[in-house]
């Protein structure tokens, strides 16, 4: 079994622009080991235009230091804006399960 660090970064929904069915201001959403934590997520349905604006912005918030945020708004006419922060490394499993 090998262990080693997984990058933990925490989504939050900082401003809400305009109508917007999915979010509300102050939705968080964890990701970490790639995927989003559903122990701890608390939305049932997710936006998917948002989903191709983070999956960039968290692969460069990987390589940054633990604490390093970056702030963008969706790409449907801004109509939120989200807080992307890296927390600390949380350790992981690598092998698969059969």
């Amino acid at each position: 079994m090998e262990i080693r660090p997984q990058t933990v970064i925490k989504m939050t929904v900082v401003k809400k622009n305009n109508y917007c069915p999915i979010f509300e201001e102050g939705d968080e959403i964890i990701i970490k080991k790639h995927c989003f934590d559903m122990s701890f997520n608390k939305l049932e349905k997710y936006c998917y235009a948002t989903l191709a604006d983070i999956y960039p912005k968290c692969n460069n918030l990987r390589k940054q230091p633990v604490g390093s945020k970056d702030t963008f708004t969706c790409r449907d006419n801004g109509i939120i804006e989200i807080e992307l922060e890296r927390l600390d490394d949380e350790p992981y499993d690598f092998e698969r399960r059969g």
